[in-house]
């Protein structure tokens, strides 16, 4: 019996974007402004609203929502992080650390958001833009907290979900 071919296996299988922006289709034309967050959308990225205007006069403007607020507008997330047995001691302290840490990467990049902290039960929910943020959150938890024990999964293709659990 003859062996398969390895190059065209690979050839039958979808290929998935190389790079982020590849995610959303191509680069866009000129500056491309989400209305809700004011993000700029310049060259192939996003970026807070501050991007100097010198020299782009003559540039085509667009209006559209950009991915990080589409996402929270149809309701999904692509990071969970859930905390589970918090001493009431360290709740406050924990949901700083969660805040903060999304704070500082939505300064590195306006995409990365966090949706949502809310106490469910016993537990601590947050829900994040971006599924690197969820990860990011839960080690930032546990390196602060020793006896916190962190587990990140991510789900199988084609999602890229990040849930990542900490507990006390």
């Amino acid at each position: 019996m003859p062996t398969p071919n390895k190059s065209s296996a690979r050839e039958t299988r979808p290929t998935k974007p190389r790079k982020e922006n590849e995610e959303f289709g191509g680069g866009k034309e000129g500056l491309v402004i989400c209305p809700d967050c004011k993000a700029v959308y310049y060259k192939k990225s996003w970026h807070h609203g501050t991007l100097h205007f010198e020299g782009k006069e003559n540039m085509p403007v667009q209006f559209m929502l950009c991915p990080a607020d589409q996402m929270i507008k149809n309701k999904q997330y692509e990071g969970r992080v859930v905390v589970k047995n918090v001493p009431q001691a360290l709740e406050e302290e924990v949901m700083g650390l969660i805040k903060n840490a999304a704070g500082a990467a939505y300064e590195k990049d306006p995409m990365h958001r966090l949706i949502s902290l809310d106490k469910v039960g016993g537990e601590l929910v947050a829900l994040t833009t971006e599924n690197e943020l969820a990860a990011s959150i839960a080690r930032k938890l546990g390196d602060a907290h020793n006896r916190a024990k962190v587990k990140i999964t991510y789900k199988s293709e084609p999602s890229d979900v990040c849930l990542a659990v900490v507990e006390y």
